[in-house]
């Protein structure tokens, strides 16, 4: 059912005090049957990285420090500082905004909605968009309400060599601004693919998420049919904004035990690969980029300055001339604005090395319904680009090179990354995507287990891509081997070379066809006596793996007129019948290898040589007929020798 109701002014504060130091007050009287109240602290700019410790800064302006506090965050404020206190109607109570529980009302503007809507638009994303939306759960609050995201993309549910996007917004739940217009970017994308190119080129090359409301027990706080009376906080009134582990502060800055949606959230950030994401607040208008818990700054922060620019600076094109002018025109450091502790930003970028940052973008909190649509026509181009920069810098699949399976690699930029600014290659694809601002870069691809490879003066372009697949090795052999030759006839001699990497010190070649059909040695020389077509196999080891590489009818063989006997014209073997005094090889050019079997194949000799004369003791033998097969530097042949001892 739709409710109707005109907006009208909070004309007077439910608890109102005269303005004098915090400490004066008793908490119980300020606080009644409420869990959190919002108000300000005069003057108190100069301390607000102090106070951040202790209450939950919404914003620092003209040198007073606006904070919300629970019960033991203003007990604990009340004992250590003593700054004139004035609490402030909290945002959501200032006017009733107009309601719908009717999905398409809401998404052609002028409504809030009922969380009963909410979930119905969600899953009409699903229903109308099969084929290119899906909806997840990420999980559920304490009141039983789901924390949903809709994940876009043209294979959707398919892992694909993209890089993975969110957009998230009111992980504060009074600030609703960005619940509504990341709800109407879900249909935009949606309504508009295979219509604007534009559109259509992002879902088909981005994983998109998108989660609208993060904390819906803070939005709907005074009810499923409403959102007046918003809280900032969860339903047990702990800042979510300030509940997730710090890079400097460690697992729980906040002293609270982490919330159920902060567990759900990182246990979906944990399973997604997310590249790059942006987080929507209210309370301003400026574009905070990290670090927020840290003085110092990242090592992508001229990007971060670019990226945070480009949105202002479409938004200044399309917006009033006052709208999102905070701080440096719109823009700040994280820190340099006021710092904080337990940021979902910060985890972000620190633990998940993806690229977060925080839009606030309303100066009023619960907007007025009515400007709803003027919101979005400032800020949508902005989104549009914002989630069309994870496209861009270095990108690249990571494999081994033996089995070309893909591998969980960091992908580091040499004299650049620090704070956890490296990225990772990922499964099951095996693929990165390294956000940079145009330069050179030397990038340096670990694996445990791999060697280490480095690809230097790798150019980036701003707005441009640079693909750059990479294979490490393990450092176990890798086979390799060519031959003298790969069609022969009947009956002759095909020598094999080894080139394998990594040094292998035992190795086991295998010749189907061939005679004999196995040797050790690193380059031996092969009979093919039988029309066919031929695998050859190379196994190879060293201390730290092996690996086999077979090729499949790699020997032909056809038919031909047998084994030369008679001389050659660089290439003379004598006598022939041999006796007692051996036989001779000699070469006009230099001699590299002979070998000589009995005619079932089995290697009787078998000898490097190192000249252009050679003699073969045969006094050993026993009568019969042989081949020797010799090799010198213009080619190879096989005779047939009768030893008569």
């Amino acid at each position: 059912m739709k409710t109707k109701l005109t907006a009208i002014l909070i004309l007077f504060s439910l608890f109102s005090f005269a303005q004098l130091p915090v400490s004066s007050y008793k908490t119980k009287e300020v606080f009644g049957n409420r869990g959190e109240i919002y108000f300000v602290l005069k003057g108190a700019a100069n301390d607000a990285n102090r106070l951040s410790r202790i209450i939950s800064i919404d914003n620092v302006k003209d040198g007073d420090v606006y904070a919300y506090a629970n019960f033991k965050e203003f007990e604990m404020l009340r004992n250590s500082f003593d700054y004139d206190f004035y609490q402030l109607t909290k945002p959501s109570e200032l006017a009733i905004q107009p309601m719908s529980g009717v999905a398409r009302e809401v998404l052609d503007w002028n409504y809030y909605p009922t969380y009963t809507a909410y979930l119905q638009i969600m899953q009409d994303f699903a229903t109308n968009f099969p084929s290119i939306c899906k909806i997840d759960t990420i999980g559920s609050t304490n009141d039983g309400r789901l924390i949903l995201a809709a994940r876009i993309s043209d294979n959707v549910g398919v892992e694909e060599n993209e890089p993975e996007f969110l957009y998230t917004s009111s992980i504060h739940g009074d600030e609703t601004t960005g619940y509504i217009l990341t709800l109407h970017l879900i249909d935009y994308l949606l309504t508009n693919y295979n219509i604007d190119d534009r559109v259509t080129n992002l879902v088909n090359n981005i994983d998109i998420w998108i989660n609208p409301l993060a904390n819906p027990d803070g939005t709907y706080a005074g009810g499923n049919n409403t959102v007046n009376g918003a809280t900032r906080y969860n339903a047990n009134y702990v800042d979510l904004n300030r509940n997730y582990a710090d890079p400097d502060d460690g697992p729980h800055p906040d002293g609270n035990a982490w919330q159920t949606e902060t567990v759900a959230f990182m246990n979906f950030a944990e399973s997604r690969n997310f590249v790059m994401s942006a987080n929507f607040h209210g309370g301003a208008e400026v574009a905070n980029y990290p670090w927020d818990t840290w003085s110092k700054l990242t090592a992508d922060d001229n990007w971060w300055e670019y990226v945070a620019r480009e949105y202002v600076d479409t938004v200044h094109a399309y917006g009033p001339s006052n709208y999102f002018r905070d701080l440096n025109n719109g823009i700040t450091n994280g820190y340099a604005w006021y710092t904080i502790t337990g940021g979902r930003q910060d985890y972000m970028n620190y633990f998940h090395q993806c690229r977060e940052i925080t839009y606030e973008i309303s100066s009023t909190k619960l907007l007025p319904a009515n400007q709803l649509l003027n919101f979005w026509n400032y800020n949508y181009r902005s989104l549009l680009n914002y989630l069309e920069q994870v496209q861009y810098g270095v990108r690249g699949i990571v494999t081994d090179t033996i089995t070309n399976e893909p591998l969980e690699a960091q992908v580091f930029i040499n004299n650049y990354d620090i704070d956890s600014s490296m990225v990772f290659s990922c499964f099951p694809m095996g693929n990165y995507h390294r956000l940079l601002k145009a330069g050179t870069y030397n990038i340096t691809y670990f694996a445990d287990g791999y060697l280490p490879k480095t690809r230097k003066n790798v150019v980036v372009t701003d707005k441009g891509t640079v693909t750059q697949n990479v294979q490490l090795w393990d450092g176990s052999p890798i086979p390799e081997f060519t031959s003298s030759d790969t069609l022969v006839n009947t009956h002759d001699t095909i020598q094999f070379f080894d080139h394998s990497g990594g040094s292998p010190t035992t190795r086991l070649w295998t010749f189907e066809g061939g005679t004999p059909t196995t040797s050790t040695e690193a380059n031996p020389m092969i009979i093919y006596s039988t029309v066919g077509n031929y695998d050859v196999t190379l196994y190879a080891a060293n201390m730290i793996g092996n690996s086999t590489l077979t090729i499949e009818d790699y020997i032909t063989v056809k038919s031909g007129v047998g084994v030369p006997t008679q001389e050659i014209t660089d290439l003379t073997v004598y006598p022939n019948p041999a006796g007692n005094q051996g036989v001779f090889i000699e070469s006009s050019t230099a001699l590299i290898h002979y070998e000589l079997t009995d005619i079932l194949g089995k290697v009787m000799i078998s000898e490097q040589v190192n000249g252009s004369k050679v003699n073969i003791a045969t006094s050993m033998l026993k009568n019969g007929i042989y081949l020797l097969k010799v090799l010198n530097t213009t080619g190879y042949k096989t005779f047939k020798i009768i030893v008569n001892n």
